[in-house]
Order: structure tokens, then sequence, then C-alpha cells
């Protein structure tokens, strides 16, 4: 079981460096294509996504680096539902840590805390025997929700990520 789980981890590894490696803009241009497909005629000074989920970065500190995941790696990680709009997903790319900044937007929140609580699941299976020590960051997992946003937080301290989400959204 160890050695399938080590081989799963370590595709899923590959996976998020050759993503992320070609080109270090890609996964922002991935984000920022899933926000402008869903928001095209949105104005510039209207919330996405992406733009909410950089500032929470931003006012997050992490133990590793933490990246856009390009669209086409993010089911990889998450199973989309239909009712997200828009989203952006902020990891590890190499794998060595939990830590995250995801945001959804979408027209039923239940169903996407339902996505991320199985993403949760999913994480601790994946590193009780990788890296335990991270599994109390997932454990620690913040999820909040202001209209239409829902977002997970994975990162020792998620106070300064809750705030800056609150302070975007007006929540």
């Amino acid at each position: 079981m160890k050695k399938l789980m080590a081989a799963v981890l370590a595709a899923m590894m590959v996976l998020s460096l050759s993503a992320c490696s070609s080109n270090s803009d890609q996964g922002e241009s991935s984000s920022s294509t899933a926000s402008q497909n869903s928001s095209s005629s949105s104005q510039a000074s209207e919330v996405t996504a992406d733009s909410l989920a950089q500032k929470m970065v931003e006012a997050t500190t992490f133990n590793d680096e933490v990246i856009a995941i390009s669209a086409d790696v993010v089911p990889n990680y998450y199973t989309i539902p239909d009712s997200v709009e828009d989203y952006a997903v902020y990891m590890c790319p190499t794998g060595a840590t939990v830590e995250e900044i995801s945001v959804f937007r979408t027209s039923d929140a239940a169903a996407v805390e339902e996505m991320i609580q199985t993403h949760l699941d999913a994480r601790k299976t994946e590193y009780e025997s990788y890296r335990p020590d991270e599994v109390k960051k997932l454990d620690g997992a913040a999820v909040v929700k202001s209209g239409d946003y829902v977002a997970v937080i994975i990162a020792d301290d998620t106070a300064a990520a809750e705030a800056a989400f609150e302070a975007e959204l007006g929540a």
C-alpha cells in the first residue's frame, strides 16, 4: 500500500511540475482564462476567483512556494461541480506541503463544501504515510463563505487569508 501511495504521489508531483515548469505564467493564464470565460462581460472592478485567491495568497505566510495551478491540472485534485462558475487553485507545486488556497464562485455552496471535504479527506489519506506532519494543516483547514464565494485555506495560520477574503468581499 505504501509503495502504491508513493507511486501515486510521485506521479502527481511529476504532473504538477510539468504543468508549471514549462512557463511560469502558464498557471496564471489558465486560471485567468477560467475567470475570463465565466465573467467576460464583467467590469474590471468586479472580484474574480483568481484576484481574490491572489490577495489571500499575498496575505498568507507559507512554508513553501504556492503557485496558481493550471485548469488542466486542477481535476487531479478536485471534481468541479457544474455549479462552479469560476475558480482559482493555488498550491505547492512540488507536493512537499499541503499548503493551498482555493477559491470557487458557485451557485451551490453546499456542493462546493462537499467537494472541498472530499479533497481534504483524499489529501489526508495521501499525506498520512508521506508527510504525517502536514496532516495537522489539513485538520486545521479553514473553509470560508461569502455570497457566491467559497474558499479553502490550508496553512499553518489561516487567519490572514480569512481576513483578506472578508476584506475583499465585505463579509
